[in-house]
């Protein structure tokens, strides 16, 4: 399994899908979340990918599946936990999350406790 890693990483202010923090790391640590939504956004979800997020920061941030369609001939965007594309999952300050995929397209979510 990948190891990689950063610490570190600022939420993007304004909490837009578009304009989010890439995730491109297996374990990821956000320190700086300036205000309630600020976002990141996930890869593209295929064949059981995993990466964990810790949000760090002392605000709730939001993290967003990819907007661009994992399956282009599909046309089908992913979702988190069978969301909506564009609904992110606000992850609570102090808080990880590991984020899975079992079937193309499909974030899963176990959430700290």
């Amino acid at each position: 399994m990948d190891s990689s890693y950063q610490s570190g990483l600022t939420a993007n202010p304004g909490g837009a899908q578009a304009t989010a923090t890439p995730i491109t790391r297996t374990f990821s640590r956000f320190t700086t979340v300036a205000t309630a939504g600020d976002s990141a956004v996930l890869p593209n979800a295929g064949g059981s990918l995993q990466y964990t997020i810790k949000n760090a920061g002392s605000n709730s941030m939001n993290v967003f599946a990819n907007p661009t369609a994992s399956a282009p001939m599909s046309g089908i965007l992913d979702s988190i936990n069978g969301n909506s594309n564009t609904t992110p999952f606000a992850l609570a300050a102090g808080k990880a999350v590991k984020f899975f995929c079992c079937a193309p397209g499909q974030w899963d979510t176990i959430l700290s406790a």
